[in-house]
């Protein structure tokens, strides 16, 4: 068997998105072997939640937007469950599926992104026309922040409609 890599190295395969079968066909160890070495390095279980956290952090960090507050509020909430849906995960509740849903439907249907504006009239949580520079995006990423790699960056993507 191949050995794990470095724990930074561990670490950044994990925040790009790779799900633990995934980090442990890449270096031929068994998947326990990679959950054993992200616990130890305090990562906690819930990895959907927590990349689905990390794409909203990267975009506004709650430090700078007071985003934390405003999460309790439909559009912070369906934003969420849409962003958990397009990474995969299958614990979901129809509650859940039906805000991610509402949100596609939304962004699709208003051709436009959500972005914070915590001081905005009509905010914090508004939609605004969708740009070119939106590209498939269902959020206006804010200029000069890095975009997250890999599959957390796949996530923002509006999919592709389904044609009945």
């Amino acid at each position: 068997m191949t050995k794990l890599p470095e724990n930074p190295d561990l670490l950044k395969l994990y925040r790009n998105g790779y799900s633990d079968k995934e980090i442990s066909e890449m270096f031929g160890v068994t998947v326990q072997a990679v959950n054993l070495r992200l616990s130890a390095l305090g990562i906690k279980r819930a990895p959907f939640r927590t990349s689905a956290k990390e794409i909203l952090e990267a975009a506004w960090p709650s430090a700078e937007t007071r985003r934390t507050e405003f999460v309790h509020l439909n559009r912070a909430r369906d934003l969420y469950a849409f962003l958990r849906r397009q990474l995969g995960d299958t614990g979901l509740t129809k509650t859940q599926l039906a805000a991610a849903a509402r949100f596609e439907r939304l962004i699709r249907t208003k051709t436009a992104v959500l972005d914070l504006q915590p001081d905005a009239p009509d905010g914090p949580w508004v939609l605004i026309p969708r740009s070119p520079s939106d590209g498939c995006m269902v959020i206006r990423w804010p200029e000069g922040r890095g975009l997250p790699p890999g599959k957390l960056r796949e996530a923002l993507n509006l999919p592709a409609a389904h044609e009945n």
